[in-house]
């Protein structure tokens, strides 16, 4: 427990002094498999295994994400309301199409790490990457609100 927060310490302390946005993406990441690891109690030998499949996963998962995002953007009414029946559609179609390959990744991750880690740890990395998201996002709105009172 007490490397946890020395983790998030540290994650918080980068993103303080960091200004280049690709190195402060880089220590996140190092920052998010040292606590992903920690959390999950990975041995060295299921780290081995762990981070190639995981990492395949995360950027599948970042990419399809991104679409979703920018196909969000054109489903915003403002930017629907001129849209006829037949684009409207296709854009329905491609939203379901980006929820699926979500979905479909995902699955495929459990696929992949059963038999490499238990499956307890399985059920368990979900939430551990849900509460370290958490975390950052609570660091970075107090930044802001320590920012907005100056």
């Amino acid at each position: 427990m007490k490397n946890i927060y020395t983790l998030l310490f540290l994650l918080f302390s980068i993103l303080g002094f960091s200004q280049d946005t690709e190195e402060r993406i880089e220590r996140i990441k190092a920052l998010r498999i040292a606590f992903i690891s920690e959390k999950l109690e990975l041995t060295p030998e299921e780290a081995q295994q762990f981070w190639p499949i995981f990492n395949q996963f995360d950027d599948r998962q970042s990419k399809l994400q991104r679409e979703k995002r920018k196909l969000m953007r054109n489903l915003r009414p403002g930017n629907t309301m001129n849209l006829s029946e037949k684009e409207t559609a296709k854009l329905m179609e491609e939203d379901e199409r980006l929820e699926n390959e979500i979905q479909n990744n995902r699955r495929q991750l459990v696929k992949d790490l059963q038999g490499v880690i238990p499956n307890r740890k399985i059920l368990m990395l979900r939430q551990i990457d849900i509460e370290f998201k958490q975390k950052l996002l609570q660091q970075i709105q107090k930044r802001q609100e320590r920012r907005y009172k100056r």
